[in-house]
């Protein structure tokens, strides 16, 4: 832990002033996510109207990532970042103005076009902008400042109707106006982060690594194409999506009905978990210099699934809370170590559309599934979910070893890492 505090005091002010947007980006997307449903509920849509807007959202996202991803290729990570801001903030606001449903779609597709636009050009730019020991502690304080600020938008979005209502006494507005004035509260958030995304390194450290390629996978090169190990990769990714779909957005109505919990100990749990899951993520450097990326990434993935048999089995509130916190734990400690080799071992000029690919294919299977998991549920019970999500990790873990075993080498000794 010494060490991973004097490598982070050696960051980049350029890595630095990215990690300052994503935390204010964090907290004003995650009192959106914690608010907005509860908001358009409030003016009078449906659950399915809201799952359809949501999906709207996501589903642009995925779709709108590929020509983002081309875009950030050929101009540069900081104006693609920039550009992503911006739509999501006038997406956002006009979620916040608006009760119309026509418009909501719209600021679906703007919010949507924005979030792919930042999805693509952030893993690219914090692999061009650190150096090479610096870039598994930087990937994940990267994943590990994303959990602590849903965290902490979740704590200050829980306050926010309150305090709303606390400064109009007299009860003039009503609840779907305090839920709008708290979403202003995170669009301002928003809207700060094009601040230190103003400071932003532009193109020159990746106008430089085109000029000389990567001296760590040309030996490899020859061997794998670009594209193939980018569908390589989206491939292991979309298995993931597919399972999370199965399980993770239902985790909430599992400890209500399979487990019995009451509504506190539902908000205690998922608190756990974000703590648990920030701190897995902290540890995925060790992991990483331990075992090397790829064998890091596989073992994180493998130990999540006993845990995942556990909570199809048993329905103790403590067994299944302990494990839903170590699950979450093991399974996003490697999307630091995952992202860094996707990053190391694509060209410079195709890591945004790289990055596009692979988030498309995790959003469009985790839409896939959300689809009928719900009745799988409904009609089979949480447990046979939970197999099946079982059942798609196991087969990306192992995949992903049999696609990526021949760059095992990748990173095991950073001492040893040529540059």
């Amino acid at each position: 832990m010494h060490k991973m505090l004097l490598i982070i005091r050696t960051f980049p002010a350029s890595i630095l002033r990215l990690f300052s947007a994503q935390a204010l980006l964090g907290i004003g997307t995650g009192v959106f996510s914690v608010l907005l449903n509860l908001y358009l509920r409030e003016i009078g849509y449906s659950e399915e109207m809201i799952g359809r807007l949501l999906a709207a959202q996501s589903l642009c996202a995925a779709i709108m990532s590929i020509p983002m991803g081309w875009l950030a290729d050929r101009a540069s990570r900081r104006t693609t970042y920039l550009l992503g801001v911006l739509l999501l903030g006038t997406g956002y606001s006009v979620l916040g103005l608006t009760r119309s449903l026509y418009p909501l779609f719209a600021a679906a597709f703007l919010a949507g076009t924005g979030s792919g636009a930042m999805m693509v050009s952030v893993l690219p730019y914090l692999q061009e902008n650190g150096r090479h020991r610096q870039r598994k502690y930087i990937f994940s304080v990267n994943v590990t400042l994303m959990w602590i600020t849903s965290v902490f938008a979740g704590f200050i979005a829980g306050w926010l109707p309150r305090i709303f209502k606390l400064l109009n006494p007299a009860g003039a507005a009503s609840d779907a106006d305090r839920l709008q004035y708290s979403l202003w509260v995170g669009i301002i958030f928003i809207f700060f982060a094009l601040i230190p995304s103003f400071g932003m390194a532009g193109r020159s450290e990746h106008a430089n690594e085109k000029k000389e390629p990567h001296r760590d996978n040309h030996d490899k090169a020859p061997l794998e194409t670009p594209w193939l190990l980018i569908g390589r990769f989206a491939f292991c990714n979309a298995l993931i999506g597919f399972g999370a779909g199965m399980i993770v957005p239902y985790f909430n109505l599992y400890f209500r009905d399979w487990v019995g919990s009451s509504i506190p100990q539902i908000g205690f749990v998922f608190a756990l978990g974000q703590f648990g899951t920030a701190l897995g993520s902290i540890l995925s450097p060790a992991i990483a210099g331990r075992f090397g990326l790829i064998r890091g990434v596989v073992y994180s993935q493998l130990c999540s699934l006993p845990f995942m048999a556990l909570m199809a089995w048993r329905h103790e509130f403590w067994v299944c809370a302990v494990c839903f916190v170590f699950r979450g734990a093991f399974m996003n400690m490697c999307v630091p170590m995952r992202q860094e080799t996707m990053m190391e071992i694509i060209p410079a000029e195709l890591r945004s559309r790289a990055s596009a690919v692979d988030s498309m294919a995790w959003n469009l299977t985790w839409a896939f599934a959300m689809f009928f998991s719900g009745g799988v549920i409904k009609n089979w019970g949480y447990d046979v979910s939970l197999l099946i999500a079982f059942a798609c990790y196991l087969a990306s873990a192992l995949s992903y070893r049999h696609m990526f075993n021949s760059w095992k080498h990748l990173s095991r000794n950073p001492r040893r890492a040529r540059h």
